[in-house]
C-alpha cells in the first residue's frame, strides 16, 4: 500500500464526543457525531419504506409513456431488464461504502471517507451539494405524480372538466403539505406506515396483475419482443431507444434513502445494505413482471399516448375492465403509493439536509441543524425541504414537458451522487482500506471492481441521454430544462462554497478507529 496514500487517510486528530451506549452510538461516535435521532426503525420497517419510496411498479406505470413514444413495448422491456440489471451492481457498489460507514450524510460523508486530503473538502461538499438536490427533485417527483395523478381522476370521470396547470400544481403542494405534516406531528408513525405502504404496494401489485391478467385482451409476443416504433420524432432510432431509458431508469431511483436513516436503525452496517439491496430485488422482480403484464394489455400505441388523462397507464386501466370506476380504484393505488413515496422521501431528503448542516455546510448551518427535543425530529429541515419542492412546482405553470424535466433532473441529481463514492471507491478505498476496515456486507477484491466499472458506465450513459428531449422538434414548451435548473444549482454550490462553506465546513474524516469533523482550516484539506 502507499504509504502516502495511507498517510492521506489516516490525517485525522480525535475529538470529545458523548460516552455511547451501545455498539451502534460506539459506531457513530467512530463516525464523529453523537446520537440524536431515536432508532425507531426495524430492518422490516426501513425496507418497506425504501420499497415504498421507489415504488417500482406504480412508478412505471407514471412514466411509460416515454418508452412507448420513444421505441413503443421493446423499448421498455429490454430496457427494463439492463435497468434492472445494472441498478444492482449500482446497489451493491453503494450498500459496500454503506456498510463500512452508516451515517445519515450518506454519500458526501463516504467520498470524505474515501477521499485524498488534497481534495476532501470540495469533493465532500459537492458530493453533498448534489445529493440533497438529487432527492429534493426525486421526491417532488413523486409528488408530482400523485398531485397529477388525482386531477387526471377527476378528467377521466369528468368530461366537461378541463385540466389546468395551475390546478396541477395546487394538487402537487397539497400532497407536499400532507407529506410536512406526517413528517413533523405524525413522526412516530412513519415506522408503522411504511409498512402499511408496503402492504399496499404488494397487494395492489397482486391485484391489478390478477386484473390485468384475467380481464385484458392480449397482445402478441412479436409486439411486446420485437416491434419497435419510433414515435419521438428523432431520426436516430439508436437516440431514440436511449432517450427511452427514462422510463426504466426512474422507477429504480431512491433505494439509497436506508443509509441516510442509518442513524435511525440498530445494527445499521449490516441492516443498511439488506434494505438496500432487498428493495431492488423486490422492486425488480414486481416492476419487470407488471411492465411485462401492462405490455401485453395495451391497447394502440397512438390512443394511450393521446390519452386525455395524460397518464397511459389510467387509459389501459379503463379500456381492460369497462369501468369508470374500476380504473379509479386500480389509479387511486398507484396514486397513494406515490403519496406514501412522497412521505418517504421527505423523511429521507431532510435527513440529510441536517446531516449536511450538522457539519456546516449549508446556509443558516446552526438553524437548520437543530433537532427538535420532544420529537427527535429536524423540523426544520423538513420544512426547508418542502419550501424547495414547492417552488418546483412553478416550473410545471409554463412548460408543457415539466413532469418529464422533473424525472430527469431526478436521474441526474441522482446518479451523480451515487457514481462520485463509487469512483473514490474504485481508484482510492480499495488501495488504502484494509480487509479489517470493512463492514459486514463485503464485494470483494474480485467482484468489487467489476460492479463499480459496469456502474460507472451505466450511470454516464444514463445521465447523458437524460438530458435529451423526449421528443422532436424542440420547442421552448417541451424543451428539457433540466440541464439549466441542474446547472443553476451547481452554480449556487460552487459559489456559496467559494464563498463561504470552503472556511466553515467540518469536512468528515474517516479512518478505522477515529473520524472527527475538522474545520477546513486546521486541516490539509
Amino acid at each position: 500500500m502507499d504509504s502516502d496514500m495511507k498517510k492521506d487517510y489516516d490525517d485525522t486528530m480525535k475529538v470529545d464526543t458523548a460516552a455511547p451506549t451501545n455498539a451502534d452510538d460506539a459506531r457513530l461516535a467512530q463516525l464523529g457525531h453523537t446520537q440524536e435521532l431515536n432508532r425507531q426503525f426495524s430492518l422490516l420497517t426501513l425496507g418497506a419504506l425504501c420499497i415504498c419510496l421507489m415504488g417500482t411498479w406504480e412508478a412505471l406505470s407514471s412514466v411509460i409513456a416515454t418508452a412507448l413514444l420513444s421505441g413503443g413495448a421493446p423499448c421498455l422491456f429490454y430496457n427494463l431488464v439492463l435497468s434492472i440489471i445494472c441498478t444492482l451492481c449500482i446497489a451493491c457498489s453503494l450498500a459496500e461504502i454503506a456498510s463500512i460507514y452508516p451515517t445519515a450524510g450518506g454519500q458526501y460523508h463516504w467520498v470524505a471517507a474515501l477521499c485524498p486530503a488534497s481534495s476532501r473538502s470540495a469533493a465532500s461538499f459537492m458530493t453533498g451539494w448534489i445529493s440533497v438536490g438529487g432527492q429534493v427533485v426525486l421526491t417532488s417527483s413523486a409528488a408530482f405524480a400523485a398531485g397529477l395523478q388525482l386531477q387526471a381522476l377527476i378528467t377521466l370521470n369528468n368530461d366537461s372538466y378541463t385540466a389546468a396547470r395551475w390546478q396541477g400544481m395546487l394538487f402537487y403542494w397539497a400532497i407536499l403539505v400532507y407529506a410536512m405534516a406526517i413528517n413533523i406531528w405524525g413522526a412516530k408513525l412513519l415506522p408503522t406506515a411504511n409498512l402499511l405502504s408496503g402492504v399496499i404496494h404488494v397487494v395492489g401489485f397482486v391485484v391489478i396483475l390478477i386484473v390485468l391478467g384475467v380481464l385484458a385482451p392480449k397482445n402478441t409476443a412479436s409486439f411486446v419482443f420485437t416491434e419497435f416504433v419510433n414515435s419521438s420524432g428523432w431520426d436516430n432510432d439508436g437516440v431514440s431507444w436511449l432517450v427511452g431509458l427514462l422510463s426504466a431508469v426512474y422507477p429504480f431511483l431512491g433505494y439509497d434513502a436506508a443509509c441516510h436513516l442509518a442513524e435511525e436503525m440498530p445494527n445499521a452496517s449490516r441492516n443498511v445494505p439488506i434494505a438496500m439491496i432487498g428493495s431492488v430485488v423486490a422492486n425488480g422482480f414486481m416492476g419487470l413482471v407488471y411492465g411485462i403484464m401492462l405490455l401485453f394489455s395495451t391497447s394502440s400505441l397512438a390512443a394511450l399516448l393521446e390519452t386525455k388523462t395524460g397518464f397511459p397507464f389510467m387509459q389501459i386501466y379503463y379500456d381492460v375492465t369497462k369501468s369508470k370506476a374500476g380504473a379509479s380504484v386500480m389509479s387511486l393505488v398507484i396514486s397513494a403509493t406515490a403519496t406514501a413515496a412522497t412521505v418517504a422521501g421527505v423523511t429521507s431528503t431532510s435527513r440529510t439536509l441536517w446531516a449536511f448542516a450538522r457539519d456546516r455546510a449549508t446556509p443558516y448551518d446552526q438553524y437548520l441543524s437543530k433537532v427538535n427535543k420532544s420529537t427527535q425530529i429536524p423540523v426544520r429541515s423538513v420544512v426547508l425541504v418542502t419550501v424547495l419542492q414547492m417552488l418546483l412546482g412553478f416550473i410545471y405553470i409554463g412548460n408543457t414537458t415539466a413532469f418529464n424535466a422533473i424525472l430527469s433532473m431526478s436521474i441526474i441529481g441522482m446518479y451523480a451522487s451515487y457514481m462520485i463514492p463509487i469512483i473514490y471507491m474504485l481508484i482510492f478505498g480499495r488501495k488504502v482500506l484494509s480487509p479489517s476496515e470493512y463492514g459486514p456486507f463485503k464485494l470483494g477484491s474480485a467482484l468489487g471492481p467489476i460492479l463499480n466499472v459496469i456502474s460507472l458506465v451505466w450511470i454516464v450513459v444514463v445521465i447523458i441521454f437524460s438530458t435529451f428531449p423526449s421528443a422532436m422538434p424542440v420547442t421552448p414548451q417541451n424543451m428539457n430544462y433540466s440541464v439549466v435548473v441542474i446547472a443553476g444549482w451547481l452554480f449556487f454550490g460552487i459559489i456559496y462554497y467559494v464563498g463561504f462553506a470552503k472556511k466553515k465546513f467540518e469536512v468528515p474524516v474517516v479512518s478505522c478507529n477515529v473520524v472527527t469533523g475538522i474545520p477546513v482550516a486546521e486541516s490539509s484539506c
